[in-house]
């Protein structure tokens, strides 16, 4: 068919060199352990490469594709995949790259509810919390869940005024961040101490700005920022 055609006429930034790229090219450049196409949105360069997922991809020298325009995610939702090889945003779902010491650390997380407990806080806010496999520096990211729109997909959406697309976000936090020790200190303090609630809260919130979505109370957001500070 026509999208079958122009498959490979498709132009792509890749974080490889910063330069366009086709899909034949990305695919012929892939280590055979990689089974995806990874890509990344965003309005520019600067913003892809300051995301807290890329973090992990960057540092197992993974390249990613970065789709620049609104319509190019929408052409990679067409598309699927690639000889075979599905396309996968590095916002969405789990990416497939977990090593023993992260599978370690989601069971004992688990084990004690933190995650759990985390997620209760937050109610509706989140579809689901868990332990994080993409960051390596950062304390906290959000990403879409793999089934629902992406999102950026949402944002489009939204300045389209379209709120019928909502993403499912899943807050994902770095266990080697020093925040997530702290966090532990106020579970095993209790769950449902002010204390514990204000942290979860704040992460959420940090990563909501990460992806530039405004909170919905600014105010109360820099209201616990100011608490923390002068504790």
């Amino acid at each position: 068919d026509t999208v079958d055609k122009l498959k490979d006429l498709l132009l792509f930034m890749s974080s490889k060199d910063g330069k366009l790229t086709t899909l034949k090219e990305y695919v012929e450049r892939m280590p055979e352990s990689q089974k995806k196409i990874f890509y990344a949105t965003a309005k520019d360069k600067e913003t892809i490469e300051s995301l807290p997922q890329m973090e992990t991809l960057r540092d197992k020298g993974i390249e990613v594709l970065y789709l620049l325009d609104p319509v190019d995610e929408f052409a990679i939702e067409t598309l699927r995949s690639y000889n075979e090889k599905p396309f996968h945003s590095i916002s969405r779902g789990d990416l497939g790259l977990d090593d023993a010491e992260s599978q370690e650390v989601k069971k004992e997380t688990e084990e004690i509810g933190l995650m759990k407990d985390i997620k209760e806080v937050l109610g509706d806010k989140v579809a689901d919390v868990k332990v994080s496999s993409r960051l390596k520096t950062s304390a906290v990211c959000l990403v879409a869940d793999e089934a629902g729109p992406s999102l950026s997909m949402e944002q489009t959406f939204s300045e389209m005024k379209n709120p019928l697309f909502k993403a499912q976000r899943i807050l994902e936090i770095n266990p080697h961040h020093e925040l997530f020790a702290r966090l532990q200190e106020l579970h095993k303090a209790g769950k449902e101490t002010p204390e514990f609630k204000d942290y979860c809260d704040l992460l959420y919130t940090q990563a909501l700005l990460i992806e530039g979505i405004l909170p919905e109370n600014p105010v109360d957001f820099a209201n616990k920022v100011a608490k923390l500070m002068t504790e």
